[in-house]
């Protein structure tokens, strides 16, 4: 599988602490195990789509550090160009703390560190060649103004816009940017946010409610809404059509990760030029098997694995 995909975001080291239960407000639980991963939503899925298998450009902000030195030299071993990745003296990078519990889930704390200074106006959008139509990929971990300017840049420029409302945003988005959307990738709490509620409204959803607040943001210009759900899959709208996914049933150990696997897979799957379903459900078999593996992108499994897992389920 080919294609190219631009990748615009936050690159984070992950420093994470597995544990017996996560910690209540307050409350410390030792014995736990540490390690340190390569991390950040933006490099998480620009390691991702790259072993899916498309051409990876990453645009993004690093500290002239340690751990931004580890992190340019871990993406360029993953296969994804860093020619877009800025050092930038004096600026720390960022960094994740992380606990995850012996279920596989965790809780995340961030300092952005040097993404804060991520503004996208040096960035060279490419515009699209004959025969193909690469995909730009955003996040929210870097400063939402520059993110909103780049989507709409990448629109003009040809590309497909793939925008993964995680972590939440705190202030709407402008309609054009909206309007600029070729798929828009959430979760429920994102969802609830993004259509104007709060996130104990989220946890009360069910599928009339999702698939309701998924026609307000078609109405308001974006062209597919994609909204995972955990255990229970995902699901896709489009005008005239509900498309859902079974989740893929694993042993999960960690779930670190997951959902910047699914969307660095469904962005190569797209760019590739894969019909919407079967790049849907490369995304979710790609997800579900990086949970399988302890880090983020150290979990991201490669084209010939995910072909494998596809295979066996037939």
């Amino acid at each position: 599988m080919n294609g190219r995909v631009y990748v615009f975001g936050s690159i984070n080291t992950d420093l994470v602490v597995y544990v017996e239960r996560l910690p209540a407000p307050g409350e410390t639980v030792s014995g736990g195990r540490f390690e340190q991963f390569s991390g950040g939503k933006g490099a998480n899925q620009a390691v991702a789509a790259a072993r899916a298998g498309a051409q990876v450009e990453m645009h993004g902000c690093l500290g002239d550090d340690a751990f931004g030195r580890e992190r340019l030299a871990s993406l360029q071993a993953a296969g994804v160009s860093t020619a877009g990745v800025k050092l930038l003296p004096g600026a720390a990078s960022g960094i994740a703390q992380i606990a995850v519990d012996k279920a596989g889930e965790n809780t995340i704390a961030v300092a952005p560190g040097a993404n804060l200074a991520f503004d996208g106006s040096c960035v060279d959008i490419p515009a699209a060649r004959d025969g193909e139509r690469p995909a730009s990929l955003f996040q929210n971990e870097v400063p939402q103004a520059a993110t909103e300017s780049l989507i709409v840049r990448a629109k003009a420029a040809g590309h497909l816009v793939i925008w993964n409302l995680a972590p939440t945003m705190t202030r709407e988005p402008g309609s054009g940017t909206l309007a600029a959307v070729d798929y828009l990738v959430c979760n429920r709490n994102e969802l609830a946010a993004v259509t104007g509620s709060t996130a104990s409204e989220a946890s009360t959803m069910d599928t009339a409610d999702i698939e309701r607040r998924a026609l307000v943001l078609l109405g308001r210009g974006v062209k597919h809404l994609v909204v995972t759900l955990g255990g229970r899959g995902s699901l896709l709208a489009e005008p005239g059509r509900i498309l859902r996914q079974d989740a893929f049933p694993v042993e999960s150990v960690d779930t670190v990760g997951a959902g910047d696997c699914f969307c660095g897979v469904l962005a190569a799957s797209l760019a590739a030029g894969l019909p919407v379903p079967a790049a849907l459900r490369r995304a979710s078999a790609a997800a579900a098997l990086s949970t399988t593996r302890r880090g983020a992108q150290d979990s991201m499994p490669t084209a010939a694995e995910v072909d494998a897992f596809l295979a066996a389920r037939g």
